[in-house]
């Protein structure tokens, strides 16, 4: 039922009003069945490769139906003593109970900044959408409680990045690409520069071009810590982004 839900062209609005009505841990387990009779769950070794591929051991969550603009998951949520920072994510999700409620806190977006707002109570008659633009959450877990299964429908806007906030001072520490090739060339960065390969310098000096502004950052910050003066030419190439974040990493290198 949810994968038909889904498939068709139905706001998050209709298909969070059908979730009500429908009992969400039946669908999850239906998932996980349709699932493990893919093909690729045949052998091991391509069990192993599509798990890995489906699993998020950072986040405790696994993706248990996608498509090109939705998919849906399933979290494990536990008290975590030194918790990660908190990430605002573009697009839309509908959250919504299995085993048993949960409470989010709830935090409304600003330019470089977040705010505390309501915290909610999600149950099965209460599945709840977050505007991922205007604000993000966390979940609430304390010491003494058992874990939850919580899930979550996603359409995520990848023509947006993901913000990075501090959990203490509520601001804006970076931010990631949502899109997937920016992702790689940015991670590609960071492996050649961790294993000061011999090549990265040339690879910078391509990526420097890069449409994305975390890849040209990262990009500028290699070719900068080999050739400051030669790296400075490229200031007025990385301000052509107009992205507020890197002009904040821009502006010390033009006042020293």
């Amino acid at each position: 039922m949810i994968k038909n839900l889904i498939s068709k062209k139905n706001s998050p609005t209709d298909i969070a009003k059908t979730i009500k009505e429908l009992d969400m841990t039946s669908e999850a387990r239906q998932l996980i069945s349709q699932l493990m009779a893919e093909p690729a769950f045949a052998t091991a070794q391509s069990r192993r490769a599509t798990i890995m591929n489906i699993t998020n051991t950072h986040t405790r969550t696994l993706v248990l139906h996608k498509t090109n603009k939705v998919n849906i998951s399933i979290k494990l949520s536990k008290f975590d003593p030194t918790p990660a920072p908190l990430y605002s994510v573009p697009g839309q999700s509908i959250l919504f109970a299995l085993d048993q409620p949960f409470e989010i806190q709830r935090y409304t977006v600003k330019e470089g900044r977040i705010e505390k707002a309501a915290i909610a109570m999600i149950d099965k008659k209460n599945p709840l959408i977050i505007d991922g633009h205007h604000m993000l959450f966390d979940y609430i877990q304390t010491r003494r409680e058992p874990a939850k299964l919580t899930g979550r429908i996603n359409f995520p806007n990848r023509a947006m990045d993901i913000s990075v906030f501090d959990r203490v001072s509520l601001r804006k520490i970076a931010w990631l690409p949502h899109d997937e090739s920016a992702a790689r060339y940015l991670v590609s960065l960071e492996l050649l520069d961790t294993i000061q390969d011999p090549e990265m310098h040339r690879v910078a000096g391509e990526l420097i071009y890069h449409y994305h502004p975390a890849v040209a950052w990262k990009a500028f910050q290699i070719l900068y810590r080999t050739d400051r003066l030669n790296a400075l030419n490229y200031v007025q190439l990385l301000k052509k982004h107009q992205n507020a974040r890197l002009d904040d990493l821009l502006r010390p290198l033009e006042a020293a």
